[in-house]
Formats: C-alpha cells, sequence, structure tokens
C-alpha cells in the first residue's frame, strides 16, 4: 500500500522530460464557490486582478468544510463586498464529473446540492482565460462531525478509534476514500483539461497529536480498522500494545496530575510503549503515501501541470506536528508547497496552542514559563504570551518560516506562503498595512509567489489592496 521511495525517484526522473508550468510570480488568491454566485464572476476576477495583481485563482472546488467554501464565518463582522448574511455550508463538488472515475468507490455521489446546481469550475475557467489568469482546483479535505451526515456511504470509510468506535474522519488506509480523492484528480486534469493545476490539502493529525492538543485536533485516538490493522502486521506493530498504551496515556491525562509528574510520567508511557510513537508513525506515514499518490496520480496524466499540497499552520505552531511535516520529504512528490504563515490570526492560534500543552504533557508548568523555551525551539522571537492575541505574530515570522521551508526544499520545488488577508479570529483584526508587510516578508525571504488566505469572502477590499501594495513596493510586479 503506498508508494516506495524509489518508485518515486524513478518516476521523477521520467516526469522531468516535462518541466511544470509555473507563474513567475505567482500571484495566488483562494476562492469559494459563494463569491463568484454572490458577486458575479466578472466582477471577482476583475477585483482581485485589479486590487492585487492576481494571475492565479484557486477556486474551491471540493470541500464540506465552512472555513474555505462558505461566506464569512458566523459571529465575525461581513467584508465590504458579497453577502451579508451567514450561509449554511453542506458542502461537496461544485463541478460536474464523470461517474467512470468512481466506479472503484462507494463515494461517488458527492455534487453539492447548493448554487442551483452551477458548474462553478466550467463557467469560471473560460472568463479567467479572457483575463489571462489560470485557475486551479483548490481541493481541501477537513474532518467534521457532520460529514457522514453530508456525503452518502462516508459511515463506511472512517476511521475507528482506541475503543472500538467509529468516528466521522475518514481512513486514509480505506480504498473506497482513497479512490474518491484519487478520482477526483483524474477528473480535475482529464475532464477539465483548462485547469492550469491543483492545490491538495487535508488539514488532520495522528493520534498523538490529537492528545497533546492545539487546534486541528479531533477529539479520538485513531485509526484501529480492519485496514490499518492490516497495515500494522505488515510492520510487525502490535495493534494491541498500542491500544493499551494510548489507553493509558489517555488515562493520565484525564487523572489529577501524578506524582512524578505529568512529562515525566509521559516519557514513561512513551518507553514502556514505543507502539504509542509506532502507532502515530503509522498514520503519519498513510497521509504522507496519500499525498503521494495524489502526486503520481496527477503526473502521470499531466506532469506539465502543477500539483502541490497545502501545509496546515500547525506546523508552524507545533514543534511536533512540525518533526511530522517533513518539507525535505515532500519535496519528493510535489511541485509546491503553501504553508500557512497567517500571522495576524496566528497570535491568537500560538497563545491557544501554548495554552493547551500546558493542560497536557507540559501541565507541570504555566503557560507563561513554557512560551520562552518554545520561543528558542521554533527560533521565533514574538511578543509575550498575554499581548499575543492583540498584536498578532509580525512579518518577521512570515520571513523566517518562508526561508526555513525554503532551505528545506532546497529549491527543488516552489514555495508560496499563505498570507493573513483576514483570517477570522478574536484578536488583532489584519490591516492593510500588515497585508503589505506580510507579502513583502515572504518576497523578501526569497518566495517567487503568494496565496491570500483565507478566502475572498472574508476579505475587506482595502486589505486586499494592502496586498497589491506590498507587490509593488516589493518589485515584483
Amino acid at each position: 500500500m503506498g508508494v516506495t521511495r524509489r518508485g518515486f525517484n524513478q518516476a521523477l526522473s521520467a516526469w522531468a522530460v516535462s518541466p511544470v508550468k509555473a507563474r513567475k510570480p505567482y500571484i495566488a488568491i483562494q476562492v469559494g464557490a459563494v463569491s463568484f454566485v454572490d458577486e458575479g464572476i466578472d466582477a471577482v476576477l476583475d477585483i482581485l486582478r485589479e486590487k492585487a495583481h492576481v494571475n492565479t485563482v484557486w477556486v474551491n472546488t471540493y470541500t464540506w468544510d465552512h472555513g474555505t467554501g462558505g461566506r464569512q464565518l458566523a459571529g465575525y463582522p461581513f467584508p465590504d463586498h458579497g453577502g451579508q448574511e451567514p450561509d449554511d455550508v453542506r458542502g461537496g463538488a461544485v463541478f460536474d464529473y464523470d461517474q467512470k472515475y468512481f466506479r472503484h468507490t462507494v463515494l461517488n455521489q458527492f455534487r453539492t446540492t447548493e448554487y442551483q446546481g452551477r458548474n462553478i469550475l466550467a463557467e469560471v475557467l473560460p472568463k479567467a482565460k479572457e483575463r489571462g489568469m489560470d485557475v486551479v482546483a483548490w481541493d481541501f479535505f477537513y474532518p467534521n462531525q457532520d460529514n457522514p451526515q453530508k456525503l452518502k456511504n462516508m459511515d463506511r470509510v472512517v476511521e475507528i478509534d482506541v475503543h472500538g468506535r467509529p468516528t466521522w474522519a475518514p481512513c486514509n488506509n480505506n480504498e473506497d476514500w482513497r479512490q474518491h480523492m484519487f478520482g477526483r484528480i483524474e477528473v480535475y486534469l482529464r475532464q477539465y483539461p483548462e485547469v492550469a493545476g491543483i492545490a491538495w490539502g487535508q488539514e488532520r493529525m495522528g493520534p498523538l497529536m490529537n492528545l497533546i492538543g492545539g487546534g486541528w485536533t479531533q477529539p479520538f485516538v485513531t485509526c484501529f480498522c480492519p485496514h490499518c490493522l492490516e497495515k500494522a502486521r505488515a510492520r510487525d506493530l502490535s495493534a494491541d500494545r498500542a491500544r493499551r498504551g494510548y489507553l493509558e496515556l489517555e488515562k493520565m491525562l484525564a487523572a489529577a496530575k501524578p506524582t512524578d509528574g505529568t512529562f515525566v510520567t509521559f516519557w514513561r508511557l512513551l518507553s514502556q510503549y514505543p507502539e504509542i510513537l509506532g502507532w502515530e508513525k503509522l498514520w503519519t506515514d498513510s497521509y504522507h503515501e496519500i499525498r503521494a499518490e495524489v502526486y503520481r496520480i496527477a503526473k502521470s496524466i499531466a506532469p506539465e501541470k502543477p500539483l502541490g499540497f497545502h501545509i496546515l499552520h500547525q506546523a508552524t505552531l507545533s514543534p511536533f506536528y512540525r518533526a511530522e511535516e517533513d518539507y525535505v520529504e515532500t519535496a519528493n512528490y510535489a511541485d509546491f508547497v503553501k504553508p500557512a504563515v497567517y500571522n495576524i490570526a496566528g497570535g491568537e492560534r500560538m497563545a491557544t496552542f501554548v495554552d493547551r500543552i500546558s493542560t497536557t504533557i507540559f501541565r507541570d508548568a504555566r503557560p507563561q514559563d513554557i512560551l520562552p523555551l518554545y520561543y528558542r525551539l521554533m527560533n521565533y522571537d514574538e511578543a509575550p504570551l498575554a499581548e499575543l492575541p492583540k498584536t498578532g505574530l509580525s512579518a518577521e515570522y512570515v520571513a523566517r518560516e518562508t526561508r526555513r521551508v525554503i532551505a528545506d526544499v532546497g529549491n527543488r520545488i516552489a514555495v508560496y506562503p499563505g498570507i493573513d488577508v483576514g483570517v477570522p479570529g478574536r484578536g488583532k483584526q489584519v490591516t492593510p498595512e500588515d497585508v503589505r508587510d506580510s507579502v513583502k516578508a515572504a518576497f523578501a525571504a526569497g518566495a517567487p509567489g503568494v496565496v491570500l488566505c483565507r478566502k475572498y469572502s472574508e476579505m475587506r477590499l482595502a486589505n486586499l489592496a494592502g496586498a497589491g501594495q506590498g507587490l509593488r513596493e516589493a518589485g515584483v510586479v
């Protein structure tokens, strides 16, 4: 199951004869279907080009998540354009697809019931082409509790937790789920030849990351389905000992602080049950294998079209997740990466992460005690803990993370930092100057492009114009 490194090296040698077509500079923005419906395709494309010099539109073609597919989140102020009322995102595909690409999966009915059945992808493609803009299929998944109710047969592909209960997150080793993902890649590249490339994202973490805490965690330890058990046997990894280890870890974190302290006891459990880390690695390897397989399929169809990956913001917040998101390896199966470096929302998110781990494995210390060491570990120099939500993170954070990722990939692939142009948060609100400075920091750090985030329906037009100003001052347009 999955693709070997040797196989990928051989495949990469073959694909190298067809250079990937890439915009320089690459100025992209993420846009949900609802914006084209609310404001009109022509109007949106003209605004993006005029305000921010956008030449590449990431159309969110597939999602079940409001964070990428809907209007502004409920409870946050609406921007000065688009719909001014919250919407109820049902999710699914905003494009038509041939069933033949899904004949090997039970997950073959996923067309959204929203937007009067309009094929948003097909409608945007010719209008973008008229303006000299590329369209990228932005394919995104985040597990929400109501996914099994929204996607027919989803209950047949979900992970099984350490207690033997079905969850709402799909298993990356389940062949029906895998074929569901692979089929979409074929649709984008075979059925829609004008699509310029694919951006793929799946915001998920493994069982140990979920227990440690922070953002994007799920309230379960997985996966113990038959597919994962079979994969564990092939690794000579004991599922029974992994279960016992995780159950002990769950019990320890839910109980009063142990006599020897939480971190000492945590480390003792890792020593007693190395299968805890073994199961985390099994989950993480499976996730990376899926990304590699998605890439392989795309390259076998259209080697000249770039396929790359959205990288979860947690990779810049958690030292544990950062260790698992190895860009050196990812560069073997990607044409680009988009690390989320949302600096303004990042202040609140960073404070939340530090607060959270001080209630789990680092609960022997207070959050303010942890922060100085955390900054050293992550190579950051940001505000005191209490001020982080009010100040956000600096533009230097954007530059540091951009330089780090570029150094990791060794210029083998492109790095397009994801720029905060209005990611919702309760702390500091982004300004045009913030956006300008972040864009300039990304290019000064060596990035050949940026992706304006999180989505157009959350951005004020002045902030979008701030991106344009940053591009001009950076001398890239």
